[in-house]
């Protein structure tokens, strides 16, 4: 069967929520609490079969894992001529920057403060703000690039599963 890396990475989203569902559902069925005998109530957990189940969607994670990993080191993102792997290490490059850009695009080009013995301290930057604002924008326009770059290509790259 055929699957998009998009369809890969939902599959992984539903073998973790029915992971967290059965272990949270063994934490509360997992013991009994009574006063008397008559008064337990037995659950139908089983130990074994929980084991089971989870030994089970760790080595379908372990496989859909090992797909989308080798397409992510293998798959090219035509727009920008890195792998999807490279990709989103340069995104996560791309975050930092714009992230430091938004701060310093944001800074006044001179300030002053009164100090400890009232003399007035000036704060001057030593960069362009402007530039520093016409970097921020492109590095967002970049980022907005790249994610659709790489959402295009896990929508239409196909695996076999």
């Amino acid at each position: 069967m055929l699957k998009c890396n998009t369809e890969i990475m939902k599959d992984l989203k539903q073998i973790y929520e029915e992971k967290n569902e059965i272990l949270q559902k063994e934490s509360s069925e997992c013991m009994v609490s009574y006063i008397s005998e008559e008064d337990k109530i037995l659950t139908d957990y089983n130990y074994s079969e929980v084991r089971q189940k989870i030994d089970d969607l760790n080595k379908k994670e372990i496989y859909l894992r090992g797909l989308l990993a080798k397409s992510n080191a293998t798959t090219i993102v035509p727009e920008f001529n890195m792998t999807i792997g490279d990709c989103l290490v340069y995104l996560a490059q791309l975050n930092e920057v714009s992230k430091r850009l938004s701060v310093l695009s944001c800074k006044r080009k001179k300030t002053r403060t009164l100090q400890y013995l009232k003399q007035v301290e000036y704060t001057e930057i030593l960069y362009d703000v402007d530039k520093a604002k016409e970097d921020y924008e492109k590095t967002k326009q970049e980022i907005v690039k790249l994610q659709m770059a790489i959402d295009r290509v896990n929508l239409t790259n196909l695996i076999e599963v």
